[in-house]
C-alpha cells in the first residue's frame, strides 16, 4: 500500500534543515545601534518556528501507524479559489511598498474575506480595518520594524 509517510518525513526533515539555515543566517546579521528589538529577533523567531515545525512533522509522520487519510484534489472551483487567493497575495506583496503595510493589509484581508466567504461588505471591511490597525501598531509602532507606512500615514511617523 502506497502511503504519504515517506514524503511527510522528507518534508519535515527539509523544513528542519531550512529552519537551521535561517537560524544560522540570522546569526550573521550585523547589529549596529541598539534598538528596542534586535534585527536578528524576527528572522531567528521564524527560523526557530520552522525548525520546530519540521521536527514535529517528521516525528509525527515517523510514529504514525494506521491508514493514510484520503486526499482529494480540488475540483475546478477549488483550483479557481487557490488561483484567486495566490493572485490576491501577489497583489498584496507588490502593493505593500507604494501603499504601505497598514493599507495593503486592509485591502488584502478585506478582499480575501469577501471572496472566500461572500458575506456583507461591512463585515469584511471591519475585519480588514482591525488587521490594518493591528499591523501598523504591532509591526511599525511597537516593534519599530522598517515596513513602509504608505502615503496615508507618512505624516504620523517622525
Amino acid at each position: 500500500m502506497k502511503t504519504l509517510r515517506p514524503a511527510d518525513i522528507a518534508v519535515g526533515c527539509f523544513l528542519a534543515l531550512l529552519g537551521l539555515f535561517i537560524l544560522y543566517a540570522s546569526s550573521l546579521i550585523r547589529v549596529g545601534v541598539e534598538r528596542a528589538l534586535s534585527p536578528r529577533a524576527f528572522p531567528s523567531a521564524v527560523g526557530f518556528l520552522i525548525l520546530a515545525s519540521g521536527i514535529g512533522l517528521a516525528i509525527k509522520s515517523w510514529r504514525f501507524r494506521g491508514e493514510d487519510p484520503k486526499i482529494h484534489w480540488p475540483d475546478r472551483q477549488g483550483m479557481w479559489t487557490v488561483l484567486v487567493c495566490l493572485t490576491l497575495l501577489a497583489f498584496y506583496i507588490a502593493l505593500m511598498k507604494p501603499l504601505g503595510l497598514p493599507l495593503g493589509t486592509f485591502l488584502y484581508v478585506t478582499c480575501s474575506i469577501w471572496y472566500l466567504k461572500p458575506a456583507k461588505w461591512g463585515t469584511a471591511i471591519a475585519i480588514g480595518l482591525i488587521f490594518g490597525f493591528i499591523s501598523y501598531y504591532v509591526f511599525i509602532h511597537l516593534l519599530q520594524l522598517s515596513f513602509p507606512v504608505g502615503f496615508l500615514l507618512e505624516g504620523l511617523e517622525g
